[in-house]
């Protein structure tokens, strides 16, 4: 009922908006209550009965329309085929009885009258010339509620019903605020409910009276339902319950228990049943059985081939960077003069090359830290044999990193290179090393740093060198091999935690940074467990740090 008395409300708004439009802006309806009798009046009164036909066409609610003119007593109403006639005749009457004293008449809103035939709602609006108006039966309105027996009923605003003797000695509820209904007893002894709305643009209310029965089977019958199903639900959940017991709860505890001994890599015993409905769940339980078995027959095949593999491939690469380094010491002795104090230098270089070679040949896969730093020491004393005052060298290293687990040459291939391609009879060169322990993300790491005075890495070298190992793999062209196996051996033994950084500092020459994860040494030597399964990229080389050309440093 709320969306007819918003659609009867628009149907009145719009038809007083069409007045006013009508009074102010059309000059058919302005000359025909504001003309005399002469032949434009009689056209402008034609033009007018159109505009009323046409404008009644698109209105469902509105039955009539009229135009009266005070001076000229010109009278233009048009209706629908509904017999609405009487209307047009008594606001005929009415308008030409009032004559210029219009206080007797309601320019406020729509308000109800009741004639002989039907009984109406009509809008008059006053204008300067002459009387606009509309107006709609109400007895036309119960029309899309006739199919049912509640009573429809349109009250004053005191709540006295309009047109009905069965009830004009009632008196309905006026409180449209909460939209509640309320109870109402009838002459017939009936009890109803009333809903009521109000319309907006008049000072009535529509009502509908429903009988309390037409209101209280429909619940009757939906708690009839609810009932039913209420009990067909109850009957069902005690038939499940008596049957999940044997049916499903002791299958569903069995499964249960054997999928946490599988969890626990446990063996899953057979369960002893006499009951063959279970026959599916010891099936399932040796099916786990045999499954756990080979899971670890390949777990163990698994392992063992990629401590071989990867202890393999670190022995590959050792081999490779032990010759290189032992071409280079040998291309020392080989450069001593031979005069006594010649002798004497290479007997010491001998003895220094063979503690040399004792370190770099050993079988051992990790060291720490102190043992590496003590051998770069024992090389760089050797150097200083071969080039006495021209090597000026020093090592800072943190005292709570000295024992971190690291692979042999580490730092030492990064010496050995600064040597070979910088150190010339009577000029300085610098070396500096340095080591710390920091924190990142909440893990611990030790970062080690090579730096000399030489002429430092080109360019093109600092881009090769940077890049991911997996790149340089493909790039490989058999140079520069010392770093690269280093780079190898970083990814085979700490993975994508370990990181390596080539640049060149201004006012020094090459550095190299390398960044392990801190593991503290043990005695068996072992290295720490290997990543090699990853593919992901390693190195990465964004730095802040400047380049600037020098002379190749080639590993």
């Amino acid at each position: 009922m709320d969306l007819y008395v918003q659609q009867l409300n628009k149907s009145m708004e719009t038809a007083e908006n069409c007045l006013w439009e009508f009074a102010n802006n059309n000059t058919d309806v302005v000359d025909t209550i504001t003309s005399k009798n002469n032949p434009n009046a009689v056209i402008s009164q034609i033009k007018a009965s159109r505009l009323l036909d046409n404008t009644l066409s698109y209105m469902t609610d509105i039955d009539g329309m009229f135009v009266y003119g005070k001076a000229n007593d010109h009278f233009v109403c048009r209706y629908k085929n509904g017999g609405s006639n009487d209307c047009s005749s008594y606001m005929k009457k009415l308008l030409r009885q009032s004559g210029e004293d219009a206080s007797a008449l309601n320019f406020k809103s729509w308000y109800y009258i009741e004639l002989e035939r039907h009984t109406y709602l009509i809008r008059i609006i006053n204008d300067l010339h002459g009387y606009l108006g509309a107006w709609i039966r109400l007895d036309e309105l119960n029309t899309p509620f006739d199919d049912s027996n509640t009573i429809f009923l349109f009250a004053d605003e005191n709540g006295i019903p309009y047109d009905n003797e069965s009830w004009s000695d009632f008196k309905l509820s006026t409180d449209f605020s909460t939209q509640k209904p309320h109870r109402i007893r009838g002459k017939d002894g009936i009890q109803y409910l009333q809903v009521a709305e109000k319309l907006p643009s008049s000072t009535c209310s529509l009502n509908a009276l429903i009988p309390s029965e037409e209101v209280n089977t429909p619940i009757y019958n939906m708690l009839k339902l609810l009932l039913g199903g209420a009990l067909l639900i109850f009957v069902v959940s005690l038939l499940w319950t008596v049957s999940y017991e044997h049916l499903i709860s002791k299958p569903l505890d069995l499964i249960r228990k054997m999928a946490s001994q599988v969890k626990e890599e446990q063996q899953v015993p057979h369960p002893d049943l006499s009951n063959e409905r279970c026959e599916e769940v010891l099936e399932i339980g040796e099916t786990l059985n045999k499954l756990m078995n080979r899971i670890e027959k390949l777990k163990i095949n698994v392992y063992e081939d990629k401590l071989n593999l990867k202890a393999l491939e670190i022995q590959y690469l050792k081999s490779q960077v032990a010759p290189h380094s032992l071409i280079n010491c040998l291309s020392a002795i080989a450069s001593m003069p031979f005069t006594e104090e010649g002798r004497r230098l290479t007997n010491e270089f001998v003895r220094t090359l063979s503690n040399h070679l004792r370190y770099t040949l050993q079988d051992k896969t990790a060291v720490p830290l102190k043992e590496e730093l003590k051998y770069v020491e024992n090389f760089l004393e050797m150097t200083e044999l071969r080039f006495p005052g021209c090597l000026n060298w020093e090592i800072h290293v943190d005292e709570k990193c000295r024992n971190a687990s690291v692979f042999p040459i580490i730092l030492l291939m990064f010496t050995e290179n600064t040597i070979k391609h910088n150190m010339i009879m009577g000029e300085e060169l610098r070396v500096r090393i340095t080591g710390s322990l920091v924190e990142r993300n909440g893990e611990k790491y030790v970062v080690l740093t090579h730096l000399d005075s030489g002429s430092g890495y080109f360019e093109e070298d600092l881009e090769y060198l940077n890049r991911p190992v997996s790149q340089q793999v493909h790039g490989f062209d058999g140079k520069k091999i010392g770093t690269y196996n280093l780079l190898k051996r970083l990814y085979l033994v700490y993975g994508e935690k370990a990181h390596a950084h080539f640049s060149n500092e201004p006012g020094w020459g090459a550095r190299s940074e390398v960044t392990i994860p801190y593991i503290p040494y043990r005695e068996d030597g072992n290295p720490p467990e290997s990543k090699i399964e990853t593919s992901e990229p390693l190195f990465s080389h964004a730095s802040d740090t400047p380049q600037v050309p020098g002379k190749r440093n080639e590993s």
